[in-house]
C-alpha cells in the first residue's frame, strides 16, 4: 500500500509502532540490558549479551524504517 493511500489513523499508528520499537531497541543498548538477558534462555547457542546487543539492534532498524520509509 502506497503512503499517500493510508489514512491519518494508519500513518500515525505506523510512527508510533516505529517510535516503540527504537526506543526499545536503545533500551536493548543501555538502561534495561540486564532485563533483557534475563529473558534470553539458556538452549540459545549464543553468548547471550550478544543476543540482547543484535536484538536491540535490529529493533532500532525497523523503527527507524517505520518511521521513515514511505
Amino acid at each position: 500500500m502506497n503512503w499517500s493511500q493510508l489514512s491519518i489513523w494508519q500513518k500515525s499508528l505506523k510512527v508510533f509502532l516505529g517510535i516503540s520499537l527504537l526506543l526499545a531497541g536503545v533500551a536493548h543498548l543501555t538502561w534495561s540490558r540486564t532485563e533483557f538477558l534475563a529473558q534470553v534462555p539458556a538452549w540459545v547457542p549464543m553468548d547471550p549479551d550478544l543476543v540482547v546487543v543484535l536484538s536491540g539492534i535490529v529493533e532500532i532498524i525497523l523503527g527507524l524504517a517505520l518511521i521513515f520509509l514511505r
